[in-house]
């Protein structure tokens, strides 16, 4: 103890020039292994004596006890101090009260920051292969995260009573309603853009008839679904990552856990019946914004009544088309939902990951929707494209 007195003797006693009630400078004291820290461990207390305090902290008995329920104050600074004394790790054995616990666990987090990238010869290549292996990450994580919805669909199929009705019809209230201005405005423009753009081209050829199956193929075949489901992904996608996210954060989950309560059966799997149910049903709205855009701009500029095309439309255009974009629409919703309840359940208990991952699960449910898009398409390139 003489090596840590010498190194403490002077800077950790407090002062007689201190104000009466005002902050008492850091000092500590060694009783029975146990180390005591008393005083205020603060920025502008310790910025004169850190070097010392360093040193003297570090010729501490190994594995001591550590004691700071009688530190009166303790700012970043004070317990980034301890923080490296400590080797960048809480002590086995320690007390200390909650509200300054917080600032050590908060360090502990910065730690599982991943370092800054260093540029080189190889750079793009390791970027490259660490994005590659985040998305088989996601990959995995999505086939689990899958598995643990079919057990929970056949639980609650052996299990009705236990089934989360409830939360499936809160799902479906709070993602229909709410989206059906703005699906009705972005589908209406898009049935403006498509009919204007073709217009020109068909009336130079004489073929303005054709437009009804221009704009009723693409409409019902692509721009509805996918709209709609671009939307539902920003919009409804988002909202389900952030909630089960804020839960993550709030120790919500951990006590659903503690109850016996899936997190996947009460939150994941409702939201993915319910976007289901929801999702073609908003396809069909976009599909009927889209199609009154289209008679409006007809009429305008190729002389095309609105009778006419409505009774023109289920001659030049297939019913296939007006299923396919309603199958999409389930597919899509299943998609925006699996992968919203994923990126949620992912979040870790810091605000940074819950933006991130809120992100993440945007992107990815934009990206995976496309994919299917495109795949779809492929399917069917050669079915619905004109009738007989």
């Amino acid at each position: 103890m003489g090596s840590i007195a010498k190194a403490m003797s002077k800077e950790t006693r407090p002062a007689a020039s201190d104000p009466p009630g005002g902050p008492s400078r850091p000092e500590w004291h060694l009783e029975e292994g146990t180390l005591y820290l008393e005083g205020s461990w603060t920025l502008s207390l310790l910025a004169r004596q850190r070097a010392d305090l360093q040193a003297g902290l570090r010729l501490a008995p190994e594995n001591p006890s550590w004691n700071l329920e009688n530190i009166q104050r303790l700012d970043n600074f004070g317990a980034l101090l301890l923080w490296r004394a400590w080797g960048e790790r809480l002590p086995g054995q320690i007390t200390i009260l909650p509200h300054h616990r917080r600032l050590f666990e908060r360090l502990e987090q910065l730690q599982d920051l991943p370092e800054p990238h260093r540029a080189g010869f190889a750079g793009p290549f390791s970027l490259l292969g660490r994005y590659l292996t985040d998305v088989l990450d996601d990959l995995w994580g999505l086939f689990l995260l899958l598995g643990e919805l079919l057990v929970e669909c056949f639980h609650g199929i052996r299990q009705p009573g236990r089934f989360p009705w409830k939360e499936i019809s809160a799902t479906i209230v709070r993602t229909g309603p709410d989206s059906l201005p703005i699906l009705a405005l972005i589908g209406f423009l898009i049935g403006i853009v498509i009919t204007y753009q073709s217009a020109p081209t068909l009336e130079s050829y004489g073929a303005n008839l054709y437009i009804i199956s221009i704009a009723g193929i693409s409409i019902l075949r692509e721009f509805g679904p996918m709209i709609t489901a671009i939307i539902l992904a920003g919009r409804s996608g988002s909202a389900f990552t952030a909630q089960i996210g804020g839960m993550r954060v709030t120790q919500e989950l951990d006590a659903l856990r503690t109850f016996g309560i899936s997190p996947v059966q009460r939150l994941v799997l409702p939201k993915i019946i319910g976007l289901a149910i929801t999702v073609p049903l908003l396809v069909i709205w976009t599909d009927i914004a889209g199609i009154c855009g289209a008679l409006m701009v007809s009429e305008a500029s190729l002389n095309i009544s609105p009778i006419f095309f409505l009774e023109q439309m289920p001659v030049m255009v297939p019913q296939f088309n007006l299923w396919l974009g309603v199958v999409k629409g389930v597919l899509y919703g299943i998609l925006i939902a699996w992968v919203s309840g994923y990126h949620g359940l992912k979040i870790r208990a810091n605000t940074d990951s819950l933006s991130r991952e809120t992100t993440n699960s945007v992107v990815l449910a934009i990206t995976m929707v496309i994919v299917v898009d495109a795949v779809l398409a492929i399917i069917f390139a050669n079915t619905g494209i004109s009738a007989g």
